[in-house]
């Protein structure tokens, strides 16, 4: 008789063969309990990898492994598992959504847009959503709860003991944390200052959005500090277009072949146009380089004004009209810089075609004031972009080709009016926050972290008499393909208004400075148009 492969005499299990058999059990047990333990620490780590599937670098492994090697503690309890499971798997599909729309992890930034945006942009935003976006998320959900389920179902909950190479995985991670914390407290760190320290350990990135979204809303009504009045303006009407989605990749006047989507600023006498570096993939970020030469950050530490603050400062009647759609009941940093030195602030559409604020626009031009500077916050070429413009005047087979092209027509137009308005030094200065992504990196135009992304128009026209005034384009502006990002046109602009640039906005960043977080402009796209 046999057991196991042991030969019993007599029908009777000796000592001998029995010891035999329990060793040679314990072993497949030891190996069984060791594949188990294994595979759920490699399913631990499948739910801290979004930002290697994000962006599939080096680094990001590194990050990944170290990121779930200090969480590992939560996975040997079933009930911090029933909390910690559906958590990294819905923040997991969330950065991974995000993602393909922005190509990035979710930040402060993605915060901000998500509360001030309301029900017609969440639905047009909706719209965009195609297959592979979907595909992907599903994708995501199915293999992270394969292993969260894993996971719980093989959590011995602490009843087993450990393995020798998980005693010491413990015991390191128990020093990493209590060197972090000993020494956060030797160095008086705040809890501000921990989220920043482990913002590369996901997923603490949210907190660190978390942290910084409120950092922004806490400031958001700061006070401007004012430089000394100019002795002089040398524009008396100013006239700001803030454009939307629109990119340079498909400006006609740029160089873009596929149709003259410019044809109606051709003949403009006194319009010269530029490709600028934007500062962000989306309007949250990239508003207040425009508005106030820098980040929205750095705005509110530097207490930094706008070039509206320091029109009216300088004595400019001001006027703000918005067609941008966003929650006005969420009162944020882009619409107070806004509103707070606006002698007159409307909200003259929701999203409506730009051309509803032809008519503010020319009540504005035929006010009493002698100097006055008129903001007009378009909604551009804004996803979903069939909806930008009338279908029955512009037909074209590109959607995204017919929202800029009747951009250029509406620009034409109130060049014409400011023209006929006043014989006055006057000028108009068009810029766009951010462009949309294009063939071939996307399938259609939509948001994207492409090179078309951060490429985009400024347009900046002066009257006859302004371009006669000695020193009126004192900003040196470059000719090149790409030399200067959009911070240039706060610096036209006060400017314009007969302020030294650099006294009046101290901190602005230089527009011929092209970096993007941080990176040189010129080595983001090096191998590759579509990525960063």
């Amino acid at each position: 008789m046999e057991i196991n492969g042991e030969r019993c005499s007599g029908g009777y299990l000796t000592a001998e063969a029995f010891h035999t058999i329990v060793t040679n059990l314990s072993r497949k047990m030891n190996m069984s309990s060791f594949a188990m333990r294994l595979g759920s620490l490699l399913a631990w780590i499948l739910l801290f990898s979004p930002p290697f599937l994000i962006r599939s670098y080096g680094k990001e492994v590194g990050y990944t492994l170290l990121a779930a090697l200090f969480f590992y503690p939560l996975a040997l309890s079933r009930k911090s598992l029933a909390i910690c499971i559906p958590l990294l798997i819905f923040i997991g599909a969330a950065n991974i959504f995000h993602a393909q729309f922005l190509g990035n992890m979710i930040d402060e930034f993605s915060l901000a847009t998500l509360w001030r945006t309301e029900a017609h942009e969440a639905a047009e935003f909706l719209s965009s959503i195609n297959r592979q976006m979907i595909l992907v998320v599903l994708c995501w959900l199915v293999a992270s709860f394969g292993c969260g389920y894993f996971l719980f179902k093989n959590c011995t909950n602490g009843t087993a003991p450990f393995q020798k190479w998980e005693k010491r995985i413990l015991l390191g991670i128990g020093l990493l944390w209590t060197s972090f914390f000993a020494f956060g407290v030797t160095q008086q760190f705040t809890v501000n200052d921990y989220v920043h320290k482990l913002r590369h350990i996901y997923p603490m990135h949210m907190a660190k959005a978390a942290v910084r979204y409120g950092d922004l809303e806490k400031e958001v009504f700061y006070q401007p500090t004012l430089p000394a009045r100019p002795s002089a303006s040398q524009a008396n009407t100013l006239v700001v277009v803030i454009g939307e989605s629109a990119s340079s990749h498909r400006w006609s006047l740029l160089g873009y072949q596929g149709d003259d989507t410019n044809q109606s600023l051709r003949q403009v006498s006194g319009l010269r146009t530029y490709k600028v570096m934007a500062h962000g993939f989306n309007t949250a970020k990239a508003l207040p380089f425009i508005l106030t030469g820098q980040s929205a950050f750095d705005s509110q530490r530097n207490a930094s004004p706008s070039f509206l603050d320091l029109a009216r400062h300088a004595g400019y009647k001001t006027f703000v009209f918005s067609n941008s759609r966003f929650n006005d009941k969420s009162e944020d940093m882009y619409s107070q810089i806004l509103r707070r030195s606006a002698d007159v602030y409307a909200k003259v559409g929701n999203g409506a075609h730009d051309e509803v604020m032809t008519t503010w626009l020319e009540k504005s031009l035929a006010d009493d004031a002698s100097h006055k500077l008129v903001v007009l916050h378009t909604y551009g070429s804004h996803p979903a972009i069939s909806q930008r413009y009338p279908r029955s005047r512009y037909e074209g087979a590109d959607a995204y080709d017919n929202s800029i092209r009747y951009t250029s027509d509406l620009l034409a137009d109130w060049i014409r009016m400011v023209d006929e308005a006043s014989d006055a030094p006057s000028a108009l200065l068009y810029v766009s926050d951010h462009g949309l992504g294009v063939p071939p990196c996307v399938d259609s135009p939509r948001q994207g972290n492409d090179q078309s992304v951060l490429e985009v128009p400024l347009a900046y026209w002066a009257n006859e008499a302004m371009r006669s005034l000695q020193g009126s384009e004192e900003v040196a502006i470059s000719e090149g393909p790409l030399e200067h990002s959009t911070t240039l046109a706060p610096e036209i602009l006060i400017a314009a208004q007969g302020y030294d640039v650099r006294t009046a906005m101290p901190h602005l960043q230089d527009s011929r400075k092209l970096h993007f977080d941080g990176v040189a402009y010129a080595e983001l796209y090096r191998d590759d148009a579509c990525t960063p």
